[in-house]
């Protein structure tokens, strides 16, 4: 009897993931955990040079980033706002979204900022830097000597459609500055 049921359990594994295997040429989209680690020593090299404290990668950011950089890729957009058609708009701005990460029960006070980058078909973590402290406001982000936790999400999107369809492969990456108190 454990016999068949073990095999019972394997053959509907089987058909379980040949059923949901994206077909050849379809949209798949992989984290990019090396990149992300990659960015937070980055942002600390640059905040170190500036005369900043280092941020620390927490896990309610990092959350809000992986929400935020995965609704990007499977939706296809690229805005600070994170796509929630479940909700009464299809566009919940970031001052309310970032809420729901943000700063956790028991704070009294908090802020958060946001920093978006994307490139095709990869980017890195020096580059990606680097373009942020080109831009004032992103500049502003990454300097922002009142931050003290951050998180990074980066996903990799194989043939994307929409905002990014003109590209057969890009990385999108969103990066949730914060302090609380």
């Amino acid at each position: 009897m454990g016999k068949k049921l073990a095999a019972a359990t394997a053959t509907c594994l089987a058909l379980l993931v040949l059923a949901t295997a994206p077909s050849a040429g379809a949209w798949a989209a992989t984290e990019k955990d090396t990149l992300e680690a990659n960015l937070v020593s980055r942002l600390n090299v640059v905040r170190r040079n500036h005369g900043l404290r280092p941020l620390k990668a927490i896990s309610p950011l990092e959350r809000a980033a992986d929400r935020h950089a995965d609704s990007m890729a499977v939706t296809s957009y690229f805005r600070h706002e994170l796509y929630t058609p479940a909700r009464s708009t299809d566009w919940t701005p970031f001052g309310t979204w970032i809420r729901w990460y943000w700063p956790g029960p028991g704070y009294g006070s908090w802020s958060a900022g946001e920093n978006l980058a994307w490139g095709a078909p990869d980017v890195t973590a020096y580059d990606t830097v680097s373009r942020w402290m080109a831009s004032p406001g992103h500049r502003a982000n990454v300097l922002n000597p009142a931050w003290r936790s951050v998180g990074v999400a980066a996903v990799h999107v194989r043939d994307p459609r929409g905002y990014y369809g003109s590209w057969d492969d890009v990385t999108i990456v969103a990066a949730e500055f914060g302090v609380r108190g």
